[in-house]
């Protein structure tokens, strides 16, 4: 270790440059600056610099100056400060190395200085990681609405909600508990990187511990070591080699309906910036959550009158999106003074916030309340469909629409949700680029087909769990229909359905906007 006299050795650097107001300026600024000589050792490091790599100044000073330089950007930073390279500045953005391992990219200069014939390289370095980090985590909270909004059944909801946590927000593992019908018990209903026996030690457990603390307080729990938290149950978090964790309730209409849970295997990692984008995550959760139980509230009504109703509720639901474009809009005021050209990007997730709104508030009321269906016939709601497929999914859809069928209210809706779950199976599973749908009245009956181009599956197989095919069979068989699904793997799928018409059916005029035979779109 060099003595305090030496190692402030730098001030006389700094006098020989006569820059007692400049050497001031150096330790105020937020920009990390750092003084080497030729031989790579380290004469000057400001504040900025020394809290950016984690060192301190005595620290620095043992330190050859390509050790905080990541290994991947080390032959190109050495090449720029051999005492031969041109005197001209270099920008760059390169990775950092913390002292504990960790990177920080930064966007930066290096300006190289001959004085009493000794060459010197100054890098002046902004950190950019916390901006990239702030950009990535809207970007994932942006995927992760998606995620969430894909389904509207609860579990898989809850699901989804456990694997955005993973897969775009890094954490190692999740799950989600929620409330028995006595809310003494949290049970597991979703998880993500969790062993089976986790799962059973945490049912069982789930009546007391942190958890349970956090759904009965409403309060968030953070542990950022559990090795050093007494509150900790050591024999769950040991198995599962989870050092830090965070416990969030979400909470429904004022009552806590469970707790998402965030776990790390390594402590220290979910400080203030992480938790505010898993709250945040738990908050948008919790409005998909909701609209699951509208949904499934609206599933037993029978009432058209009562689904309204429903969806009317629903659209209440883009709140919390708007909230963020919100919070956008205020980030890029923010940024504006400072880092005008992060304001882009920003504006850009704001637009597409902005745009998923839309989306899902048009989709939700559509999904409840097909007012297409009920006040201009089931001609027009298929052709809203169809609008649907090619506007919001990018699907290339012919559509052969006949004139208005003279059915009654329920065998058109039969008819209108059978074409809605079959175009719906194939967002999801067909992989197709083009989608037929057809309607045709002839010989005393109604025919309705949706067919698409996609990967095919094996019709002959059964899918237990897959409620919607067993739906469209007995929407259609309850009314005296027929209805066949044709698919092979690579060969697409067909769907036709076909119920009677009356035996003597009312006079209804051709629909306007219905597609005459032959054309497509």
């Amino acid at each position: 270790m060099p003595s305090g006299r030496g190692w402030w050795g730098l001030s006389n650097f700094l006098h020989r440059l006569e820059a007692k107001i400049l050497a001031g300026f150096l330790e105020a600024t937020r920009d990390a600056i750092l003084i080497a000589s030729s031989e790579h050792k380290l004469v000057y490091a400001n504040r900025a610099a020394q809290d950016l790599l984690g060192y301190e100044l005595e620290e620095l000073h043992t330190k050859d100056k390509l050790d905080w330089i990541a290994p991947s950007h080390r032959e190109w930073f050495a090449e720029r400060i051999r005492p031969s390279s041109t005197a001209q500045p270099d920008i760059f953005e390169i990775d950092l190395v913390r002292k504990d391992g960790s990177l920080r990219t930064v966007h930066g200069s290096i300006v190289r200085l001959e004085l009493d014939g000794q060459i010197y390289g100054i890098v002046i370095a902004h950190d950019l990681t916390e901006a990239r980090q702030t950009l990535r985590h809207l970007e994932a909270l942006y995927q992760a609405d998606e995620k969430l909004y894909a389904s509207l059944e609860l579990d898989q909801v809850l699901q989804a909600l456990a694997d955005v946590c993973v897969d775009l927000l890094g954490a190692d593992k999740s799950c989600i508990l929620t409330w028995d019908e006595t809310r003494q018990y949290l049970i597991t209903r979703a998880q993500r990187g969790f062993t089976s026996q986790f799962v059973q030690i945490m049912n069982a457990y789930s009546g007391h511990g942190l958890i349970v603390h956090a759904a009965r307080s409403g309060e968030t729990v953070v542990i950022q070591d559990t090795h050093k938290d007494e509150r900790v149950a050591r024999h769950i978090t040991d198995a599962e080699d989870i050092r830090a964790f965070m416990h969030i309730p979400i909470r429904l209409e004022g009552q806590v309906f469970g707790v998402f849970s965030v776990n790390n295997q390594h402590p220290h990692t979910l400080g203030p910036e992480e938790q505010r984008v898993f709250t945040s995550l738990a908050q948008r959760a919790a409005i998909a959550i909701r609209n699951a139980h509208l949904y499934a509230q609206a599933q037993g009504k029978a009432a058209l009158e009562e689904r309204q109703k429903l969806a009317r509720d629903l659209h209440d639901s883009v709140s919390q999106t708007i909230y963020g474009i919100v919070l956008g809009v205020r980030s890029a005021k923010a940024q504006l003074a400072q880092y005008p050209e992060q304001v882009p990007a920003t504006l850009d997730f704001v637009l597409k916030l902005a745009e998923a709104a839309t989306a899902e508030m048009r989709a939700l009321i559509f999904e409840l309340r097909p007012d297409s269906l009920q006040q201009q016939g089931l001609v027009a709601a298929l052709s809203k469909q169809a609008a649907v497929m090619r506007s919001r999914h990018g699907f290339l859809v012919e559509a052969h629409l006949c004139a208005e069928p003279p059915l009654a209210p329920e065998a058109k809706e039969a008819l209108y949700r059978v074409a809605q779950e079959a175009l719906n199976n194939i967002v999801k599973h067909a992989q197709a680029r083009k989608v037929y749908l057809r309607l045709q009245q002839q010989e005393g009956r109604i025919e309705l087909e949706v067919r698409d181009d996609g990967v095919g599956f094996d019709s002959e197989r059964e899918y237990p769990g897959h409620l919607g095919l067993v739906s469209m069979r007995e929407r259609i068989e309850r009314l005296g229909g027929r209805f066949g699904i044709t698919s092979s793997p690579g060969s697409g799928t067909t769907v036709r359905a076909e119920l009677d018409l009356p035996e003597q059916p009312s006079h209804a005029l051709p629909n306007p906007q219905s597609q005459s035979p032959g054309t497509s779109s």
